[in-house]
């Protein structure tokens, strides 16, 4: 499993070093320009869900101010910080390097406008693409002006990116994101409303969503239901990005 020394170190676990070939993985960006929509949450869904599939995955906690999702993930959650040139290199310098493993960034409401013109000025999705990785934007909804000015804006300056809308329904007003924030080439993610009992448990300290999962049981716990549907359009997703690199080949000349 690929682990934070690993991810740091940019190279000990190249593709292209064993291999010789490039091995296509994203980089996944959890943003909102709003706080308090649930965006740790949605992130740590992500990892988790690449861990309780035995997946190796690398995580960015860019929450300088309030690293929460290190603490619910120690050994796969990164800290990581764009309030400076020092921590945007760091940052920028990891994603950019194809380890053959997905990326899922955390990224704090403070820091959406200042990240995005970076990925914007160094042009990231054209120089990720050729190194094989794949630049989705998961944008945490939220039925504000905010939030739909900014998710407008976000398909407009990427085109070439994912950009897949994430309603939460632990925090949305239900029946209003779903139009303001239209799926454009993706299905959109949906996390249901979080059980009550649920509550203590996914949020105690130290515990984790993976290693639960992985359990054997006998039947579906209201874990393994609460987490069902999320992680069926995270699977939706990386189908449709694999599916991408061979769509020329359906193409009928004319």
């Amino acid at each position: 499993m690929v682990g934070v020394d690993d991810a740091s170190s940019g190279t000990s676990d190249s593709v292209e070093a064993k291999t010789g070939a490039v091995k296509r993985s994203p980089v996944i960006v959890v943003c909102s320009p709003r706080p308090r929509v649930g965006r740790t949450l949605v992130a740590r869904l992500l990892v988790d869900y690449f861990l309780a599939d035995d997946r190796s995955v690398v995580a960015f906690d860019a929450n300088p101010n309030d690293p929460v999702l290190s603490e619910y993930l120690p050994g796969h959650a990164i800290p990581a910080t764009i309030a400076d040139t020092r921590g945007q290199m760091a940052l920028f310098d990891r994603l950019i390097v194809n380890i053959g493993v997905p990326k899922v960034i955390d990224l704090a409401a403070e820091q959406y406008s200042q990240f995005f013109d970076i990925v914007e000025q160094i042009d990231f999705v054209d120089e990720a693409r050729q190194r094989g990785i794949d630049s989705v934007f998961m944008f945490v909804t939220e039925d504000h002006p905010k939030s739909v000015e900014a998710y407008q804006k976000m398909l407009r300056r990427f085109p070439k990116a994912t950009v897949v809308p994430v309603h939460n329904e632990i925090f949305e007003n239900l029946g209003k994101t779903s139009q303001s924030h239209p799926a454009k080439g993706s299905l959109p993610v949906h996390v249901p409303q979080l059980p009550t009992l649920l509550f203590g448990v996914i949020y105690h300290p130290g515990f984790s969503i993976a290693e639960f999962l992985k359990r054997p049981s006998d039947f579906p716990t209201m874990l393994h239901k609460w987490t069902s549907q999320p992680f069926i359009a995270f699977r939706d997703l990386e189908l449709r990005l694999a599916m991408a690199d061979f769509l020329p080949l359906f193409r009928l000349e004319a």
